[in-house]
């Protein structure tokens, strides 16, 4: 075999060394995938945690359903922003729950239509009491990249705010203490029509791990690896018998 021909073919199976490491990565990813799925499914079919007035004094592992019970804190809303809904422009509604205690767990209460996907008018829904069943989920880390901004409210004495995202530096600075450092995302009550104007609670179960993307990825870096050395070994049979005749 010609010097060139053994270069090419080298090279190719380097790459194709390179191509079976990024294979068997995307499989090890595909199983993370399925084992934190299959984590979240056990945590989600738990009994749902009913903590009463108080907070627990340990943060619930994100992924359990929680039941609590109080009043919405109406003085004070969360936005938020850039939430799409059936392809519909919209917010996210954060409210605090005010628990027996007196301490607060913020609450995602669902979507409102928006047509700036940022101003949205929550201090127009009735102050209540309220049975939530959610997902405990984890506010994200602190940062000043998140600040929220203030935005007019139709109601004198009521704060409201736009945010991307729920993180512990918004909620320490904006929200009366004691409050929980996790929030709640309200799933749908069963059997349970939805009130004209009031937040639609999207959050559901995760229904699928995402770890068939993996395995398609792994499958094609293995292709890939397998026809490129069969690819430069042709050639350089191709190039050998040319060269005889």
């Amino acid at each position: 075999m010609r010097p060139g021909a053994a270069l090419l073919l080298l090279a190719a199976l380097a790459v194709a060394v390179a191509c079976a490491r990024l294979g068997v990565w995307q499989l090890a990813r595909a199983g993370e995938k399925r084992s934190a799925h299959a984590a979240s499914t056990t945590l989600f079919d738990l009994p749902p945690l009913e903590p009463g007035g108080t907070p627990p004094a340990e943060p619930p592992s994100a992924g359990r359903r929680v039941r609590l019970a109080g009043r919405w804190d109406g003085a004070r809303h969360v936005l938020l922003s850039g939430r799409g809904h059936l392809a519909t422009a919209g917010v996210l509604v954060v409210t605090p729950l005010v628990l027996d205690s007196g301490a607060r767990v913020l609450v995602e209460r669902g979507w409102l239509e928006a047509a700036d996907s940022r101003t949205a008018h929550p201090e127009r829904l009735a102050d209540s009491t309220a049975s939530v069943t959610g997902i405990v989920t984890a506010l994200a880390p602190r940062t000043g990249a998140n600040a929220w901004v203030a935005l007019p409210a139709e109601r004198a004495g009521v704060a409201l705010w736009s945010a991307r995202t729920l993180d512990s530096a918004g909620v320490a600075t904006h929200v009366p203490a004691p409050v929980a450092a996790w929030y709640v995302r309200a799933l749908p009550a069963a059997a349970h029509a939805a009130t004209p104007g009031e937040p639609i609670p999207v959050a559901a179960r995760e229904q699928a791990s995402g770890a068939s993307v993996h395995v398609a990825y792994a499958i094609q870096w293995f292709v890939i690896g397998a026809l490129l050395p069969a690819g430069a070994l042709a050639l350089a049979l191709r190039r050998r018998r040319a060269a005889r005749g």
